[in-house]
C-alpha cells in the first residue's frame, strides 16, 4: 500500500476527517495529524504508527505475545461507544451490526469464510473450551497436542481428561526441522485418535507449525483438527482455507490490537451440529417454548454466543482489525520479521546465549526466545523489565525456562539494539 493511501485510510478509521480534533486525552494528538500530510518514507511511516500508542518515551514494550497495546483509535472507539450506549441504554445488541463487525475481523484470517461460521467469544480460552467440551469425545478417546501449548489449551485438556477420561498424547516440537512436527504427530495417531489440537504459533518459542500438512493428515485419517491461533492473527498474512482446520480460535487482545475479553471462534459449517454449545442463553437459540419444552438452536455459529454483550469492546475489536488491515498484513510481517531476525542474529553473536526458537527461518515468527547459560531466566527478565524498562515475558512452560521477546508495529530497530546491549550488560555484570 502506498503511504498516502495508508494515511488516508487511517483518517477513515478515525471515523471522519483526519484533521478533526479528538475529544479524548489519549486520542490522536495534533503533532500526529501534521505528520500525516504528504508522502512519507518508511522510517516515518512506522514512527507515525508508533505515535498511535501511549508508551512512555523510555519504555520498550516487547510483549505483544502476552497482550497487545491499544492504538488511540481503538481506545477512542471503546470510550465513545460506551458513552453513546448510555444515552439510550439497552440490554441487547443489533445483530446486523454484530455480523458486520465479524465481517471486518474475518478479513484478517479468512476472507472467504462465511459469517455463519464465526462466533464472537470472550477469549481464545473460551473458544478452546467450547471445542474440547462440545465435541462428542468419550472415555479413552485420544487427543494429540504438543507440550508447548499455552495453559489456555493445556488446562482445558487436562480438565477434560480428569472429568471424562479422555487420553492426551503430547509431542515435543521439532525445532530443527519444521516438517518434522508432522511426522511426530503421525507417530502418535492410533485408532482412538479423534482430535488434534495445537497452536498455529507456539507461545513458548514462537514456532510456526505447518498447519496445511497437519490438516491434510487429519482429514485423511478422519480426525477433527482444531487450532489455537492467538499468536498468529494480526501478525502475518494467511488464509484459513489453505489449511482447512475444523475449528480455529483466537483472542482480540494480542496482535490484532483489540480490547481484552474479545475473540473469535471459527467452526466449519458442516460441523455446527456436531460441536454442541456448552453454555447457552439469549442469542444462542432460534426459538424456544418452555410450555412445549422445546428449543431450537441458532442455525449458525451464533449458537455459541449467549447473554448480554459489551458492544463497545467488539466495536473496538473491529477498529483494531481495521487498523491492522490498513497498515497491511504483508507490511506488518515484513516489519516484525526484520526486527525479529535482527534480534535473532544479534543473539548469536553474544557468548553464553542459547537461542530456543526454531533454527529454520521459515518456521520462526515475530517472537524469539532465549536463555543465558548459567543464569536464572527470571532474573534475566527481571533485570530487563524491572530495571531497564524493556518489557519481556518469562517462559516457564514445558520447562523452556527462557525469556521471550515479541516484536510488533510499534517497535523499531533502536529497541532491538537496546535490548541486545542490555543482555550483554547483564552477562558482564
Amino acid at each position: 500500500m502506498k503511504r498516502r493511501h495508508f494515511l488516508g485510510a487511517l483518517g477513515a478509521i478515525a471515523g471522519g476527517s483526519i484533521i478533526k480534533k479528538p475529544r479524548l486525552s489519549w486520542a490522536v494528538p495534533a503533532s500526529f495529524e501534521e505528520s500525516l500530510k504528504g508522502t512519507v518514507d518508511d522510517q516515518t511511516f512506522w514512527s507515525t504508527i508508533r505515535e498511535q500508542f501511549v508508551f512512555p518515551r523510555d519504555y520498550a514494550y516487547l510483549n505483544t505475545g502476552g497482550i497487545g497495546a491499544l492504538p488511540s483509535l481503538v481506545m477512542n472507539e471503546v470510550r465513545t461507544s460506551t458513552d453513546q450506549e448510555q444515552l439510550r441504554p439497552r440490554p441487547g445488541h443489533d445483530i446486523k451490526e454484530w455480523n458486520q463487525l465479524k465481517g471486518t475481523v474475518k478479513e484478517l484470517f479468512c476472507p472467504d469464510c462465511k459469517i455463519e461460521e464465526l462466533a464472537f467469544v470472550s477469549t481464545a480460552t473460551e473458544g478452546i473450551n467450547i471445542v474440547i467440551n462440545g465435541l462428542p469425545l468419550k472415555k479413552n478417546d485420544e487427543i494429540i497436542t504438543s507440550v508447548h501449548e499455552h495453559c489456555a489449551l493445556h488446562i482445558p485438556l487436562l480438565n477434560k481428561m480428569q472429568r471424562d477420561g479422555v487420553k492426551i498424547r503430547a509431542f515435543k516440537p521439532d525445532f530443527k526441522n519444521g516438517l518434522g512436527n508432522v511426522e511426530r504427530i503421525k507417530k502418535l495417531i492410533t485408532k482412538r485418535t479423534n482430535l488434534i489440537f495445537i497452536s498455529h504459533i507456539t507461545c513458548t518459542t514462537g514456532q510456526i507449525f505447518p498447519l496445511k500438512e497437519i490438516g491434510e493428515i487429519a482429514r485423511d485419517k478422519g480426525i477433527w483438527f482444531a487450532v489455537d491461533g492467538a499468536q498468529a492473527v494480526g501478525s502475518m498474512p494467511f488464509d484459513l482455507k489453505d489449511s482447512k482446520p475444523d475449528f480455529y480460535t483466537f483472542s482480540g487482545h494480542k496482535w490484532t490490537l483489540g480490547p481484552k475479553r474479545t475473540g473469535v471462534l471459527y467452526v466449519r459449517e458442516e460441523l455446527l451440529d456436531t460441536l454442541m454449545p456448552i453454555t447457552v442463553g439469549a442469542y444462542s437459540d432460534d426459538g424456544y417454548d418452555i410450555f412445549k419444552k422445546e428449543i431450537k438452536l441458532n442455525p449458525t455459529a451464533q449458537r455459541y454466543e449467549y447473554a448480554t454483550q459489551n458492544e463497545a469492546l467488539f466495536l473496538g475489536f473491529a477498529k483494531g482489525a481495521e487498523f491492522v488491515k490498513t497498515i497491511g498484513l504483508k507490511n506488518i510481517r515484513r516489519h516484525n520479521r526484520t526486527l525479529a531476525e535482527k534480534f535473532y542474529n544479534g543473539l548469536k553473536e553474544i557468548p553464553n546465549v542459547q537461542i530456543l526458537s526454531p533454527e529454520e527461518e521459515k518456521y520462526r515468527s515475530s517472537m524469539i526466545t532465549f536463555k543465558i547459560k548459567g543464569k536464572d531466566f527470571r532474573k534475566v527478565a527481571g533485570y530487563l523489565t524491572g530495571e531497564k524498562k524493556i518489557r519481556v515475558r518469562v517462559v516457564p512452560e514445558a520447562n523452556v525456562n527462557g525469556v521471550r521477546v515479541s516484536f510488533h508495529v510499534y517497535n523499531n530497530e533502536a529497541e532491538v539494539e537496546r535490548i541486545l546491549k542490555e543482555i550483554k550488560n547483564f552477562i558482564k555484570a
